[in-house]
């Protein structure tokens, strides 16, 4: 069977710090289960020939978790392929996903369940969801007038999924999610989690810094305008991840560390 999606493993490694020992781990197996693949590092110099204001703003702050935002997509919609987070540790070959139009699984971390992963994504060129979310990014700016726009790309992909193909929370680890016959989101334990006894392609260990100081999760939602949102601290950098276009209205602690507060979305 022909592939859709070319064999390319896409990485972004963008800053001026050596990669540390877990990623040169996990860029290890994937050595070993895509044999015939190419790897393709996006780095300092290849970004220079993309041009986007959100990525160059993101850039400039040194907030590379940010610009690979971006390039990960540019990549898959201008090459196709596949593209990993350097801390995912490849478990198993991906050849039977290559036949799909697009492929992700449900992420889950730290009890929270989202409907797609950033962390590991497949894609044919041209790929019209991978060309919806470019435009999205297209639209936007990373330095706004209320500071740093610290929006994870997972909320705005979720945000998206939800608007294109009207899915709703809650999320099931555990369920496919067919946005089309060759277009599938797969449990999270394909390519996220590894959990005993499930099949297993890939773990996203989750070593990033790029990770909100807070997890988030939504239990209300009127109209995609009022939205009721708990918040848990997980450390002490960085901000609420609240999208540009919110403000809040009222908030309410119930611990040091656990908030719920009303959002009024524009």
């Amino acid at each position: 069977m022909m592939n859709i999606i070319p064999k390319k493993i896409h990485y972004v490694w963008v800053g001026n710090k050596p990669k540390p020992q877990l990623v040169l781990d996990c860029i290890s197996t994937w050595e070993k289960h895509f044999p015939d693949y190419e790897i393709i590092e996006w780095n300092n110099e290849k970004f220079k020939g993309i041009s986007n204001k959100y990525a160059e703003e993101a850039f400039a702050n040194k907030r590379w978790a940010f610009v690979s935002d971006y390039i990960r997509l540019y990549a898959l919609y201008h090459d196709g392929g596949i593209y990993l987070d350097t801390d995912v540790e490849v478990t198993n070959n991906f050849d039977r996903f290559m036949n799909l139009d697009f492929f992700s699984c449900h992420e889950f971390y730290n009890n929270n369940c989202w409907p797609i992963t950033s962390a590991v994504m497949g894609a044919k060129k041209n790929s019209r969801i991978i060309g919806d979310l470019i435009d999205i990014y297209d639209e936007i700016s990373f330095k706004t007038k209320r500071g740093l726009d610290l929006t994870a790309n997972t909320q705005r992909i979720t945000k998206y999924l939800e608007s294109r193909f009207n899915i709703q929370p809650e999320y099931d680890k555990d369920s496919t999610l067919k946005l089309s016959n060759t277009e599938i989101i797969f449990p999270s334990h394909y390519f996220c989690i590894s959990e005993e006894d499930k099949v297993n392609f890939s773990i996203h260990h989750f070593s990033g810094s790029w990770l909100p100081s807070h997890s988030r999760k939504d239990k209300i939602n009127i109209f995609n305008k009022i939205i009721l949102s708990r918040f848990i601290k997980m450390s002490n950098f960085g901000e609420m991840p609240l999208q540009d276009d919110e403000r809040i209205v009222f908030r309410m602690t119930f611990s040091k560390n656990k908030k719920y507060i009303i959002l009024f979305r524009k």
